[in-house]
């Protein structure tokens, strides 16, 4: 099915879907390394916390929840569901796979890091919203927007109308 293009998502909108990765990706996460035993032992922990690990987690969380969506359509599990999607900001198109893991998903950990003390990160990235163009800091970098998709509509024949005529 075709979409329809909208203006700029809404920020609560923006929020919310983010909210929902926000959630699902750690979520997922932690059903990774109990399926895998990747942080269970005590072993993981000898050397202090396993940063590196975590990241790494983290990553391939993102990855596995998202990485399909983001290639094909421009749009995690929470845009899915929110009707967003993500575009390039010249041509409306969805962007190049590189430009959305390796520029925007950079930001991804900010709320993340938020919760252990660096809140400020996520409010210089988040300030940016608030402008004229309602773009984030990452989609400044990146090149992109987000915005609200609308299935097209289709089109219904026209009815065909036969000349009256005079009695």
């Amino acid at each position: 099915m075709s979409e329809i293009r909208q203006p700029n998502a809404k920020i609560w909108r923006r929020a919310l879907a983010g909210g929902i990765d926000f959630c699902l990706v750690p979520a997922f996460a932690l059903l990774l390394m109990l399926v895998t035993g990747l942080l269970e032992s005590a072993e993981a922990y000898t050397g202090g916390f396993p940063y590196l690990r975590v990241f790494f987690l983290g990553v391939t969380s993102y990855l596995i929840l998202n990485g399909w969506l983001l290639w094909q359509r421009g749009q995690t599990l929470g845009k899915y569901w929110l009707k967003l999607k993500i575009v390039n900001s010249q041509d409306g198109k969805t962007p190049a796979l590189w430009k959305l893991i390796f520029l925007r998903a950079l930001f991804f950990g900010l709320p993340h890091a938020a919760l252990i003390g660096f809140w400020y990160l996520v409010l210089i990235d988040w300030v940016f919203l608030f402008g004229k163009d309602r773009c984030c800091l990452h989609d400044l970098i990146a090149g992109t927007s987000v915005a609200s998709v609308a299935p097209a509509l289709p089109v219904a024949p026209e009815a065909k109308t036969e000349p009256q005529s005079a009695d």
